[in-house]
């Protein structure tokens, strides 16, 4: 591929935008100890939650990466904090959704009621851990690809309101510029319970409460095996053994080899992310003029918002569905953001960067054990609220002597159906490749 070099600014730089205000490292890292209560494996959001919880009831905790604290997902991702509105597609059969039953549709809407309390446990640990990261509750607009997504909406808004009360609303195509400066949806779905963070800066503050209580950190410390059995495992690394009660394997998207089982039930997708360099501040309004998080509704989805300050654009999607250099992933993101936005064609990028999400096939997170092994994992885009709050309720679950109040503790893990699937997603780019074409075809039928 061809790349225009004149994309990219003089200052572009093939990492995370947020890094700049919060880079990984090791802060506060230690060394491994002999024995431990609860040894929790990986040091994003969902793991430095359940350990800040299992720390204030009195619990000896030990939290070990293998890369830099947050160097995963915790810092790479949009930063967007939403309830309920993946999980809401079961509800409204979105695009290439089958009919729910009953049973499924109430499940799903005791999923989403609990989804609210997700949301807003982001916000109680930003306020009580006193954590700055821009957090800021400003709505979501959601982009209907085509005529019949925005039909589709309607109900979907409905079914919100009635289940946890988002405050959504369609809004028609002639009046969606007032929320974003583009004619390229045929309308959409406001939602005003909504949010956004700065995902480094929510890290780094998780990350000082957990020090703050004496949680034992340990970077740089890969996990080789786990042996034993609830109340007696024994924890094998790169730097040595650690003896523990219970084990909690937090590692979502980059799940490997050390839980087969686990690793075998979720899909790592890569999501591609740029930055903008700085926008005059009323082109920046013109693009999204309430600061909202922008996503749409086909299979292959863009994610967008204004970064801090509301002066650039943050970009994200599924440029490709391999491994691709950060500036090829770049220049196809340009241009679907400038698809969306003609008038952002002659502006440079400053930042590219990708990280891993963790689907389901169920497009359900999930917690529960496997071989007494403690795990939450598959946010399917919504990592922020959604692991952060997994993360607090497998710390209430074993706190709880195995009992959970969480409705998300009730449903299996399905598996993955590929024969022989074992944690490399080989077919991605079939299916992706599939799936976008589908959305084309629509989008055409549909006019545009």
């Amino acid at each position: 591929m061809n790349i225009d070099r004149s994309l990219f600014h003089p200052d572009y730089k093939p990492e995370p935008f947020w890094w700049e205000a919060a880079r990984p490292g090791t802060q506060y890292s230690t060394d491994l100890p002999a024995e431990t209560e609860i040894f929790i494996v990986g040091s994003g959001y969902s793991g430095l939650s359940a350990a800040l919880e299992l720390a204030r009831e009195g619990r000896k905790v030990t939290v070990v990466d293998t890369l830099a604290f947050g160097e995963g997902a915790s810092s790479r991702s949009g930063g967007g904090v939403s309830a309920g509105v993946n999980i809401g597609k079961g509800i409204a059969g979105g695009p290439g959704q089958a009919k729910q039953s009953d049973e499924q549709k109430k499940l799903i809407e005791g999923l989403m009621s609990e989804s609210m309390a997700a949301f807003e446990f982001v916000g109680t640990l930003v306020e009580r851990e006193n954590i700055d990261c821009h957090f800021e509750r400003r709505g979501r607009f959601v982009g209907a690809y085509t005529p019949d997504h925005f039909e589709g909406m309607k109900k979907k808004a409905e079914d919100l309101n009635r289940v946890i009360q988002v405050g959504a609303r369609v809004l028609p195509r002639d009046e969606q510029r007032s929320e974003i400066g583009s004619d390229f949806y045929h309308g959409g779905m406001v939602i005003e319970r909504a949010g956004k963070l700065h995902p480094s800066l929510f890290h780094k503050g998780l990350l000082d409460a957990c020090n703050r209580v004496g949680i034992l950190l340990c970077a740089h410390t890969k996990v080789n095996q786990i042996d034993g059995a609830l109340g007696n495992f024994t924890v094998k690394t790169a730097k040595g053994d650690c003896r523990a009660e219970q084990v909690i394997v937090a590692t979502n998207g980059y799940t490997g080899a050390l839980t087969p089982k686990l690793r075998s039930r979720i899909v790592p997708i890569s999501s591609q992310i740029i930055t903008t360099e700085e926008l005059p501040e009323d082109l920046a309004h013109e693009l999204i003029p309430n600061g909202r998080t922008i996503s749409e509704s086909p299979r292959i989805t863009s994610y967008y918002r204004l970064l801090p300050g509301d002066r650039r654009v943050m970009y994200g999607g599924r440029a490709r569905f391999e491994s691709v250099p950060a500036d090829v992933s770049a220049a196809l993101l340009h241009r679907m953001m400038t698809d969306r936005w003609p008038q952002l064609k002659g502006v440079r990028i400053t930042h590219s960067w990708s990280g891993f999400v963790a689907m389901t096939t169920d497009a359900l997170p999930h917690m529960g054990q496997e071989d007494g092994i403690h795990y939450c994992t598959g946010c399917n885009g919504s990592g922020v609220a959604m692991m952060t709050y997994l993360g607090h309720q497998v710390a209430r679950r074993i706190l709880q002597d195995g009992r959970s109040d969480s409705a998300y503790a009730g449903i299996d893990l399905p598996k993955v159906p590929v024969p022989f699937y074992s944690g490399n997603p080989w077919f991605l780019p079939i299916v992706g490749n599939y799936y976008r074409y589908l959305d084309r075809k629509e989008r055409r039928r549909g006019g545009a």
